[in-house]
């Protein structure tokens, strides 16, 4: 999930669902409540920890912070130097996880009405053009984090697509590479203010329209598979072949066929 919030285009709630941890991950988010600062003061600990999955948490984010600073340079190498193989390695698997559980999808009303709002929603952010800004102030740092932090929580949408949007992809990049902590904590404070806004309507609606949530998020994923392809360079086309997008093809469809035989349920 780390590393798929540090690419342009996948989204970590999408991996969440493929890794089937989605449900167990809303839940552990939205247990952070009044309830659990009651718990605290009373120095009810153990039930404290017990009460937003504490393991599952912890594990989860120390894995993801090792991802993003190991891998956080060899991805921009990769981007670079080999876009085609790469970019079609991400569309494979994002079309292959739509087609397996829970993505897979189950033709009703409440599907075409899913779908409707997923093309909306996808129309929009194929309409804004993305930017890269120079000069980045603390506050709108902090906003970011606030907007990009939901594609931890909704599958299809790339955070990272969203910083690029806003301006401001390089930036945390560069902040990550170089350990500017400063930087990094202003854009983590919107972040998890903006993760625990967030997850409690997510988890409403995955309670009360699981279907029409789903159907949602497999149009998600479908239609922003073209938003990884969206920032190539005419220089990076002239040099578009065949067999560089069949390869990540294959091994990412290879990918996602592995999984799904080895998934534990």
């Amino acid at each position: 999930m780390g590393v798929a919030e540090v690419i342009p285009g996948i989204s970590g709630g999408t991996l969440a669902l493929i890794l089937g941890i989605y449900e167990r991950l809303i839940n552990a988010i939205s247990a952070f409540n009044f309830e659990l600062i009651n718990l605290l003061k009373n120095k009810r600990i153990f039930e404290a920890w017990d009460q937003v999955d504490g393991t599952f948490i912890t594990l989860l984010i120390i894995g993801m912070l090792t991802s993003i600073f190991i891998f956080s340079s060899f991805l921009l190498f990769f981007m670079e130097e080999y876009p085609f193989i790469f970019k079609s390695f991400l569309s494979s698997i994002l079309l292959g996880s739509a087609f397996l559980e829970p993505l897979k999808p189950k033709m009703s009303a409440r599907f075409l009405i899913g779908l409707t709002l997923s093309i909306c929603i996808c129309s929009f952010l194929y309409l804004l053009p993305s930017r890269e800004l120079v000069e980045v102030n603390h506050l709108y740092l902090f906003f970011s984090g606030f907007i990009a932090i939901t594609a931890l929580i909704i599958p299809g949408i790339s955070g990272s697509f969203i910083l690029l949007l806003l301006g401001t992809y390089t930036t945390m990049l560069v902040a990550v590479r170089d350990l500017n902590f400063y930087l990094i904590f202003i854009f983590l404070s919107g972040a998890i203010i903006g993760l625990l806004s967030v997850v409690r309507f997510i988890k409403f609606l995955y309670e009360k329209e699981r279907h029409l949530l789903l159907s949602i998020f497999f149009g998600l994923v479908i239609f922003c598979v073209p938003l990884i392809w969206i920032n190539e360079t005419s220089n990076s086309t002239a040099d578009f072949n065949f067999l560089s997008v069949a390869t990540g093809g294959s091994l990412g469809f290879l990918l996602i066929f592995l999984f799904n035989k080895t998934k534990i349920n």
